[in-house]
């Protein structure tokens, strides 16, 4: 700032602080110069711990650790630290400055100018980060043990440009070695670069090196297209977008660049990490063919173009052309029938004439999404006596269950494809049969206990997309609050500013600053889950399945696999104890593999300990030994090899035969 640029340096050790040029979520980073002569560099920066984070172990681990993987990655790619030390306790990193700017602003002018970087430039700048990356994912501690850095935070600010030409990757702050043994998953570091998380970051699934090689694809992919790859109405949609590999962006630009440039990416940004370039170094060498010029050349036309950006950013012109001023985004345009008052109470009038509330918003919500309040039901939304019919509110309307818009067809002339009670089978054969059959449907699971509860999955091709319940105590935010991701004033704060956001909860956490939109991915996922798992819990109840039925909306779906949440649910039908105490049981017996899998078990992804179980058994073994040979080799533990033994028998993987008891 300017009020910056005229403070006097300040002393800081060895050296002088001349201005604070960034400031992070744990740090500050400031231009500076040796006090004395010019060694280091007579320009450097000095990164510093925010005052309220030096006394938090965390932060002051994680900002050494920062330093010790600059000093494991030395490359005239990466920005080097040239000394770690600290100032009356406080710890600081010296490190190289790059006179220049990051890759971000030469985005934003390149698409303020509406002129995309040449591919040859795009590509060159591409793989000067795979030579910084190969330096990175293979660097050794001072005994030569491989520490196998993932950066994590491969985005287009952690990428630095000088007018020379030079391209360097930077900011180690967020980085993690896979040998450490508390790997956190903390995502708020990564809070407004989630459009360039890979898939299973997002997931919040194990992750490697080739999720730094997928983070680079899709900057490499938006200095093509000069715009971003994974577009969205929100936080949300852009994560949906990241986890499906939606690339249409890249694809509907594909003239602009070599056809063959368009297939190197495509295999860079596959969703699979198996599919993907398997080291940088692989990657760099695909992309070699399309620097058709001299690296000199192509080097020298980089500085130029940041030299433009640079000095549009000195003159203080806008990254948005016609615009004096950056604008903030807009919120779309509410409809007539919303409600524009979060603070006004609402009545409400049901299909018999009966009056209820006047309620608040969220109350509403609550209602009409456990079933309580039909689409045909009224509400007063200004008080004025003037009632609408919910279906005819889109605020409201947009929390109606899935299945109302065809409950008639189902409970009248519909009759179910498969019925099952669950006070003689349990959920684990149901999702099997699901499995099996690779369904796309509807199951709708109810009982009678206190009250009437009923869910709904939603299945395509065996993988849950949607899960519906009308029980009150699996609403999200009741979720969130119980999991511990945000508190009861949180929630309560967010229900009061429903209205502003569409009535969508999700959205509203993430505008109010509460959660971030990947914690929110996850938990709705993980709600998916629970809301599946607690079926496990039903002793009784009838589940029935109806064939190619849809939801009637689907904002966010789950794709979640049927294969992980059986071994899941089983947790709940089998507890440790009584699987400890069956494998005390004389268990003759006989557990045999099926000569060959149908189609649809192995499009499956069965979790690891039901693939162990089932290459333990081969073509015949006891129950009693296969357990046996996997616990005693450390590969599994006992609970966990009975309840997959039962997963695999349920899902057919495995075949049960009794031994006869002979007298």
């Amino acid at each position: 700032s300017a009020r910056d640029s005229a403070t006097p340096p300040t002393r800081f050790g060895k050296y002088l602080l001349d201005r604070r040029i960034a400031v992070g979520g744990s740090s500050q980073v400031y231009l500076a110069r040796p006090a004395v002569g010019s060694a280091p560099a007579p320009r450097l920066v000095i990164k510093r711990l925010l005052p309220a984070v030096r006394s938090d172990p965390q932060s002051v681990g994680t900002f050494a650790l920062e330093a010790r993987l600059h000093r494991a990655a030395r490359h005239p790619n990466v920005v080097e630290v040239y000394e770690a030390g600290s100032v009356d306790g406080e710890p600081y990193l010296a490190m190289e400055y790059v006179d220049g700017i990051d890759a971000s602003r030469l985005m934003r002018r390149a698409q303020a100018d509406a002129a995309p970087i040449p591919y040859e430039v795009a590509v060159y700048l591409a793989r000067e980060i795979c030579a910084a990356l190969g330096c990175v994912h293979c660097a050794v501690d001072d005994t030569g043990r491989p520490l196998a850095v993932v950066h994590r935070d491969v985005t287009p600010s952690n990428v630095y440009l000088s007018e020379a030409g030079d391209v360097k990757l930077g900011d180690f702050g967020i980085a993690r070695m896979l040998s450490r043994t508390s790997i956190s998953t903390d995502t708020t570091a990564l809070k407004g670069k989630f459009s360039y998380l890979s898939p299973e970051q997002v997931a919040g699934e194990d992750f490697d090196h080739r999720a730094d090689l997928f983070s680079l694809a899709v900057m490499l992919s938006e200095l093509l297209i000069n715009q971003a790859l994974f577009p969205g109405a929100g936080q949300l949609a852009v994560l949906l977008a990241i986890r499906d590999c939606r690339i249409h962006n890249l694809r509907d630009h594909a003239a602009s660049f070599p056809a063959e440039l368009r297939q190197v990416l495509e295999r860079a940004l596959e969703r699979d990490p198996s599919r993907r370039y398997g080291t940088a170094h692989e990657f760099a060498r695909a992309l070699e063919p399309f620097e058709n010029r001299p690296r000199s050349a192509l080097r020298q036309q980089l500085g130029a173009l940041v030299a433009h950006a640079r000095s549009s950013l000195l003159l203080g012109r806008s990254d948005r052309p016609g615009s004096s001023a950056p604008k903030l985004p807009s919120r779309s345009p509410i409809s007539v029938l919303s409600v524009e008052d979060p603070t006004q109470l609402i009545s409400v009038r049901d299909r018999d004439g009966r009056t209820l509330g006047p309620m608040p918003f969220a109350r509403v919500v609550e209602l009409i999404a456990t079933s309580r309040l039909q689409p045909e039901d009224e509400v007063d939304l200004a008080g004025d006596g003037r009632y609408v019919a919910v279906a005819l509110v889109p605020d409201l309307e947009r929390h109606v269950p899935s299945s109302t818009a065809t409950t008639n067809r189902l409970q009248g002339p519909g009759i179910p494809d498969h019925v099952a009670d669950l006070s003689r089978t349990n959920m684990l054969h149901v999702l099997a049969l699901l499995v099996l059959r690779r369904e796309t449907g509807v199951l709708f699971a109810e009982r009678e206990a206190d009250r009437f509860i009923r869910k709904e999955i939603y299945v395509a091709q065996a993988r849950v997309v949607h899960v519906d319940s009308s029980e009150p105590s699996e609403l999200f935010g009741e979720f969130l609050v119980r999991t511990g991701l945000i508190s009861r004033a949180d929630l309560d704060r967010a229900l009061a500013a429903l209205p502003r956001f569409g009535g969508r909860l999700g959205d509203t956490l993430i505008n109010l600053n509460i959660v971030d939109a990947v914690q929110i991915y996850r938990a709705i996922r993980d709600q998916g889950r629970e809301r599946i798992r607690d079926l496990f819990r039903w002793k009784t109840g009838r589940v029935s399945f109806y064939r190619d039925v849809a939801p009637n909306r689907l904002e966010f779906p789950l794709d979640l696999d049927l294969g992980p949440l059986m071994f899941a649910g089983a947790e709940e039908l089998l507890s440790d104890a009584e699987a400890v105490a069956a494998q005390s049981l004389d268990r003759d017996d006989l557990l045999v593999g099926v000569p060959e899998l149908p189609e649809a078990l192995r499009m499956t992804a069965w979790p690891p300990e039901v693939l162990k179980v089932v290459g333990a058994a081969g073509e015949g073994r006891p129950e009693r030994e296969v357990v046996a040979t996997l616990t005693a080799a450390r590969l599994i533990n006992v609970p966990a090899a009975q309840r997959a033994i039962e997963v695999a028998c349920a899902a057919g993987l495995l075949h049960r035969m009794r031994r006869p008891a002979y007298p």
